[in-house]
């Protein structure tokens, strides 16, 4: 190859290295910068999901929520009695003011709320630890429930106001307890040892002995079954017992009030339907029923109270003859905006999930509804141990029949105003010339939101 030959080589060779550098100077493509990746999260950071207040849940499955509810009612009262002077009330009332937490940590969960209810001071509603097993049983400890279709249906989504006679006379509300709960695909069975609500101090002395100073206690079991659960149609069944024994504390009384937590239905402050306080133990059986289809339900339950009524010797006032109280009631929900009750497995029902929200231009969500309460506890006897005057339970353990009427409007999910109307009839006995029969209206409405 000759000199010249070589020349003209290596400058095409030097030609083509300035090629390949200016194009590794250039600039990248725009498509080609936008499609770098932005930097991922760092490790460990928490995830938070909406459910109408935060919900923190860690890498490593840990979970934290604040929960609350504010219920704000306002209640009217009217009461006409056979003999008696008429009594009136009307009260502007805090229902709820509760503040509280849940949250996980590996296989353990607990859940905390409490507040001020019905102008009283702090008090606690929830209280548990929860343990799940590899079997899928649960297993909590603290201030709980148990049984009871609208009983375990929380305040916040029940249809009515308040759970009416029904709930009152059974008292099956919260307390103290160790239960297990294993729930199937359309099963559940739960049962607890009880003792008394975690809010009652500690006994130093018995109530009718000084030195039995026992806290009441009890065991109590439900099973549910549903052998239609789809998305348009369930059928829930249930029974649930109880016994309970008031140890060394005041005999159980069982009361009942026309549809309101506010109590005062007569000038000294009580109600018009009650035994006093009668029972040393008592042995309760419930029956639930359900049947929802799309926007329309009917539920029902009964209960049956067999009360060991005290002995005379402890109070000639409240003891006596053992007896029976039949509780019951029957009601009807149906949502003209096409919602539906969600039913879970658990034997429950939860929040609606509103289809039209205000916030998206909707009408929100409408509910009509009605109820029929019945309670007798006119099984009740009187004792030959003191004047029948004296015995003050037996003036007003008579029957109570009553209907509610109800229209709920929920803009969204976790908001709500409710309008209940309620009319009863008590029919209690007659004691010398005293009739404590009793017309009992209540008219009240609530603004109700949740967290």
């Amino acid at each position: 190859m000759s000199l010249e030959d070589m020349k003209a080589q290596i400058r095409v060779m030097q030609a083509r290295i300035q090629v390949l550098e200016a194009k590794a100077s250039a600039p990248a493509p725009m498509a080609t910068v936008a499609a770098v990746p932005a930097p991922a999260p760092a490790a460990g950071a928490a995830q938070i999901k909406w459910e109408n207040s935060p919900r923190f849940t860690e890498s490593s499955g840990s979970t934290f929520k604040i929960r609350g509810r504010l219920l704000l009612n306002g209640v009217n009262v009217n009461v006409d009695r056979e003999t008696g002077a008429t009594y009136k009330s009307r009260q502007f009332r805090a229902r709820q003011l509760f503040l509280g937490a849940e949250g996980q940590v590996g296989a353990w969960a607990y859940r905390l709320e409490g507040g001020a209810a019905n102008g009283s001071g702090w008090a606690w509603d929830d209280a548990v630890i929860e343990y799940k097993l590899k079997s899928g049983t649960l297993l909590t400890v603290g201030n709980q429930k148990v049984g009871g279709l609208e009983n375990l249906t929380s305040i916040k989504t029940i249809t009515f106001m308040e759970r009416g006679p029904f709930g009152d006379l059974t008292d099956i509300g919260f307390v103290l307890a160790a239960q297990a709960t294993h729930v199937g695909p359309n099963w559940s069975l739960r049962a607890a040892l009880q003792g008394d609500s975690i809010n009652k101090a500690d006994m130093s002395a018995g109530a009718y002995s000084a030195n039995n100073a026992k806290e009441r206690s009890g065991v109590m079991a439900r099973a549910t079954w549903a052998p239609t659960m789809t998305p348009a149609d369930t059928v829930h069944l249930g029974v649930w017992t109880r016994y309970r024994d008031s140890g060394g504390e005041t005999a159980f009384s069982y009361s009942g009030a026309a549809n309101t937590a506010y109590r005062a239905q007569n000038s000294a402050g009580g109600v018009l339907l009650s035994s006093g306080a009668v029972g040393d133990s008592d042995m309760t059986v419930g029956l639930e029923g359900a049947w929802a289809h799309k926007n329309v339900s009917f539920q029902a339950e009964v209960a049956d109270i067999k009360v060991n009524r005290i002995a005379t010797a402890l109070s000639a006032a409240n003891g006596g003859q053992d007896f029976d109280i039949v509780t019951g009631y029957a009601m009807a929900s149906w949502f003209p905006t096409g919602e539906k009750r969600p039913y879970s497995p658990g034997g429950l029902f939860s929040r609606i999930k509103v289809l039209h929200p205000v916030d998206k231009g909707g009408p929100g969500a409408y509910e009509i509804a009605a109820r029929y309460d019945y309670a007798d506890l006119s099984d009740m006897s009187a004792n030959t141990a003191t004047a029948l005057a004296n015995q003050s339970g037996l003036a007003t353990a008579g029957t109570y029949n009553g209907l509610t009427l109800g229209l709920n409007w929920y803009p969204y999910s976790y908001v709500r105003f409710m309008t209940n109307v309620t009319q009863a009839k008590i029919n209690n006995r007659r004691i010398g010339v005293t009739e404590n029969d009793a017309d009992v209206t209540v008219i009240q409405s609530r603004m109700q939101i949740e967290f």
